[in-house]
């Protein structure tokens, strides 16, 4: 009978774990961005008569972003190492007008075409959390790396982006998990630029 017993427990299907959770963040920090303008006058003071002929010059202006979303997590609430996949949305400042920064001609002969409006972008990342030192019942400092794309603009901006950085995470209750990152982030569109983000939010652990 024990045979029989056994064997029988052996065939049942296992029940199936959940682990994992759901939260809400908060975003915000800088980021770089390259501003072309040109010169419609001559170095010796010359109007130019075509466009084809204006002097090209470039600079990198530093903007603030901030954003908020949400992000789904995989993993028991007790490992050290937790998937995250984070969707949010983000506000890029407007660009700065070059004829107030430039010191390389006449502010009076610039002429550019900037961003003079806010951009908004919808972020899709996964990432991970790898808790190096402390309790993840507790209070904990961890690694953690992300990469995803900015797959949703509308003027058509859309670009790659993975980031790296420290975290923390407190859990401040059997479900509930506060966390924090701060994170280098590097973009690629036609060229690379980089960002800084310090991120902070809660989670609510359903395992």
């Amino acid at each position: 009978m024990r045979q029989v017993i056994g064997a029988a427990l052996m065939i049942l299907p296992a029940t199936p774990a959940f682990a994992g959770g759901v939260g809400v963040l908060a975003t915000g920090g800088m980021h770089t961005e390259k501003v072309y303008y040109y010169s419609n006058t001559s170095p010796e003071g010359d109007l130019y008569s075509d466009i084809d002929d204006y002097d090209q010059y470039q600079l990198t202006q530093t903007l603030p972003q901030l954003g908020g979303g949400f992000e789904l997590v995989l993993g028991d609430r007790d490992d050290r190492i937790m998937g995250t996949c984070r969707f949010f949305y983000n506000l890029d400042a407007p660009q700065l007008d070059p004829a107030t920064l430039t010191d390389e001609i006449d502010p009076d002969y610039v002429v550019a075409n900037i961003r003079d409006t806010p951009r908004h972008l919808g972020f899709g990342m996964v990432g991970l959390s790898w808790g190096i030192l402390g309790d993840p019942g507790g209070f904990q400092l961890a690694a953690v790396g992300h990469v995803g794309t900015a797959f949703l603009t509308f003027d058509h901006t859309e670009f790659f982006a993975f980031q790296v950085g420290p975290g923390i995470t407190y859990r401040m209750a059997r479900q509930v998990q506060l966390f924090g990152d701060v994170q280098i982030q590097g973009r690629f569109s036609k060229g690379w630029s980089q960002a800084g983000y310090g991120t902070v939010g809660v989670r609510y652990l359903f395992d």
